[in-house]
């Protein structure tokens, strides 16, 4: 891209897509850890490098009940007798009660988090909610040692409260959770990694966090008490300005910079409370987010029976996360890529956006998604074309002229280039916008079948399906490459090296099958 002078710093900016595993890492560890999460993973790095262990533990208890956890964790998988300990005890614990229609957990091990995937902190709270009893149990069992390295330290045994807390945190962060798991492979179909499942993903997250930040940010002489103070790491300068317990928090998002100068209303506050517009999904993604659309946090949550120190905990993590979310929310206008999937999946269409985006402030941004979707086409796409058709009917046309006037002639393909950018060239955008949103459930054959319809168009669409939400897959293809290209092959080429990875590619996603014979 650098290498073509019609690049601009703007043209770069909108091609820069960034990865959707990435923005939900961060949000994660904002809720998780703070705006510090760096910082303290690394001194968590530091301690373990220089074996201080008792400062190691002071460090992840300030975190809370999920340092209380780890501590626990690392405590039952720091050797092979205790794991093997806490696992007599679950078979204990089972044995103890009828469990006719339960599926067994005692042979479940606690998992242990780490620095380099989020998921791993829930998926270890996860599993610890299901090892409740017998985590309780195995601390209980310990109580009778003399030695106290053999006792887990009561400064990380858990209360009733800090147990309820660990619950809120599943709650809040199972959506984020079927996020990355859902976008992080290869698309399947017109889902499961599609960049469509950007923006939508981020409007349901969203939806998700105002939820519980609302609930929590409510009305009450706490909430008021806590805006006052200045720990930034306790309150999270993330809240908004409080309101009703029904009223969800503004979303704030920036017009593009390519919108600079264009005059368009945005109001300062959301008239409305958002809505995450299910209905208009495809079918078979319904299911699986109808799946993950749980109640709302005033029936699930557990925060009546939370003392006050734990609810400014929870309140907190909510608002650092909210924060993170909605400040790459806010990038997403940067591109005019990430609304472009929606409005060229035929299924969704302009209208999904002016269903979703219904306020008076967001129908500037749908307003800027269509500007934006057009503006790209018109530049990398409808131009080029013109261009090609132009100079291949003014090749036969000197052809047949002879001697003619050049310049006359390329007067004449000037303007006619205008014209074709004014009249039809502008009329298959605008022609597709009028659509009504189509039942299918495969858009990329969608495109494929209405190439004569919209010849350029169906490129441009077919061009941005052809864009995956995450960078996980091209990652395993880094990873798979090392094991190709091994010692007794460092003589393969790059080019070689690039078909046989994307000859593979094709074949484990039945692209093409082996044995079969593709004809010119």
């Amino acid at each position: 891209m650098a290498l073509d002078p019609s690049i601009r710093p703007a043209d770069t900016k909108a091609r820069r897509m960034r990865c959707y595993g990435h923005v939900l890492n961060l949000v994660a560890r904002a809720f998780l850890f703070g705006k510090d999460a760096e910082s303290f993973e690394l001194e968590s790095d530091i301690n373990g490098m220089r074996g201080l262990q008792e400062q190691d533990l002071r460090h992840w208890r300030s975190k809370g009940p999920i340092g209380k956890l780890h501590n626990i964790v690392k405590f039952i998988r720091s050797s092979p007798q205790r794991s093997e300990y806490f696992k007599r005890i679950a078979h204990e614990q089972e044995d103890e009660g009828y469990h006719l229609c339960e599926e067994s957990t005692a042979e479940l091990e606690v998992i242990l988090n780490n620095e380099t995937r989020w998921n791993s902190t829930y998926m270890m709270i996860e599993r610890a909610l299901r090892k409740q009893t017998d985590i309780r149990a195995y601390i209980f069992a310990l109580e009778g040692e003399k030695d106290e390295e053999k006792r887990i330290p009561a400064d990380d045994i858990l209360s009733n409260e800090d147990w309820r807390v660990l619950g809120e945190v599943n709650e809040i962060l199972t959506p984020l959770y079927h996020q990355t798991m859902r976008t992080q492979g290869w698309g399947k179909g017109d889902s499961h990694g599609r960049l469509w499942e950007v923006l939508v993903g981020m409007e349901y997250l969203l939806e998700h966090f105002e939820d519980w930040k609302g609930f929590y940010n409510e009305f009450t002489t706490e909430t008021i008490r806590a805006t006052n103070l200045n720990d930034p790491e306790l309150i999270g300068r993330a809240s908004a300005p409080l309101r009703g317990a029904n009223i969800r928090p503004a979303r704030s998002r920036r017009r593009p910079a390519r919108f600079d100068g264009e005059e368009v209303y945005v109001s300062q506050q959301r008239s409305q409370a958002p809505t995450f517009t299910v209905a208009a999904l495809p079918e078979h993604s319904q299911a699986e987010y109808a799946a993950l659309d749980k109640p709302p946090a005033s029936k699930i949550s557990q925060k009546s029976s939370l003392p006050a120190d734990h609810r400014a905990y929870i309140r907190a993590s909510i608002n650092n996360g909210w924060k993170k979310l909605d400040e790459y929310y806010s990038k997403l206008g940067e591109s005019p890529l990430f609304a472009a999937a929606v409005i060229l999946h035929p299924r969704f269409g302009i209208s999904w956006l002016e269903a979703t985006w219904a306020t008076e402030e967001q129908l500037a941004w749908v307003r800027d998604a269509k500007a934006g979707i057009k503006d790209y086409f018109a530049r990398w796409y409808q131009s080029n074309q013109r261009t090609d058709d132009l100079q291949s009917k003014s090749a036969s046309s000197l052809t047949n002229r002879g001697k003619e006037d050049d310049h006359y002639t390329q007067w004449i393909n000037s303007r006619t280039k205008k014209a074709f950018a004014t009249s039809s060239s502008v009329s298959e955008m605008d022609k597709y916008l009028r659509l009504e949103p189509q039942d299918t459930q495969e858009p990329i054959q969608w495109w494929r079948d209405h190439k004569p319809s919209f010849p350029v168009l169906s490129s441009f669409a077919l061009d941005v399906f052809a864009i995956p939400a995450m960078a996980t897959d091209c990652e395993r293809q880094f990873s798979l490459a090392k094991l190709t290209l091994t010692s007794q092959r460092l003589a393969m080429g790059a080019d070689t090296l690039e078909r046989v990875h994307c000859l593979r590619n094709w074949v484990r996603h039945g692209g093409v099958k082996v044995g079969s014979w593709v004809g010119n």
